[in-house]
């Protein structure tokens, strides 16, 4: 077991406290430490919502009920009882199709240009590597995987599209992900899977999950129309 200072408390914004590290992380893995210490803080019933990201942790509370000096004190008597143990545990494999195409791939032919790759070669660049969750955020279910191969790596577009296909795959910087819904979205797209990422008939309606590790297959038209799941 490992001891870390966890008192690093922010207001970032009316009702919303950002728990940060508060020394260099003796962990191998932030993201897997943030979402367990997120599961601990839901335990309890203060919060309205407990969100982990890879480097914090976002907690949203009833300003109205609660100060903001007391919130802040409910949260280290909480992390108190918070024993944090690494565990070398079987990770689940997702196996994502993907058809890497000029039809779906909306900025494949760009980034081959300014990346000096060709398309085989983004293929499999993108597909070759076992991606980790590192957190779910900014949409429901949208997942960021990590870590992108860096002859990948572009910024995020200067003006997000309003309107993306649902399963549409993008990159941004040193992550990749998939927009289960479509809708808005500012990362450039190199594909599409025709997986259906979320079930509002499971109990967990969302696949891809914190503690999962994901990998693209590249497929072609035929298997993307043919596919049922």
């Amino acid at each position: 077991m490992k001891s870390v200072d966890l008192s690093s408390i922010s207001e970032f914004s009316e009702n919303i406290l950002l728990i940060k590290l508060n020394q260099e992380s003796p962990y191998s893995n932030n993201s897997s430490f943030f979402l367990a210490l997120s599961a601990f803080l839901r335990e309890e019933s203060h919060w309205i919502e407990v969100v982990a990201a890879e480097e914090s942790i976002a907690v949203k509370y009833n300003d109205i009920k609660i100060s903001t000096s007391k919130a802040k004190d409910l949260i280290l008597s909480t992390i108190k009882g918070f024993n944090y143990k690494e565990e070398s545990k079987t990770e689940i494999l997702l196996h994502v199709p993907v058809y890497y195409s000029d039809e779906f791939g909306l900025d494949i032919e760009k980034i081959t240009k300014t990346q000096s790759v060709t398309y085989e070669e983004l293929i499999n660049l993108h597909s070759n590597i076992k991606y980790e969750v590192k957190m779910i955020g900014f949409n429901p279910g949208f997942a960021y995987l990590g870590d992108l191969h860096e002859k990948l790596r572009i910024p995020r577009l200067s003006k997000p599209r309003i309107n993306l296909l649902p399963g549409s795959v993008g990159i941004a910087e040193n992550r990749t992900g998939i927009y289960p819904f479509g809708g808005p979205g500012g990362w450039s797209i190199i594909g599409r899977t025709p997986m259906k990422l979320f079930d509002n008939n499971n109990k967990n309606p969302f696949v891809i999950n914190p503690g999962m590790r994901v990998k693209f297959d590249p497929i072609n038209k035929k298997e993307f129309e043919s596919f049922n799941y």
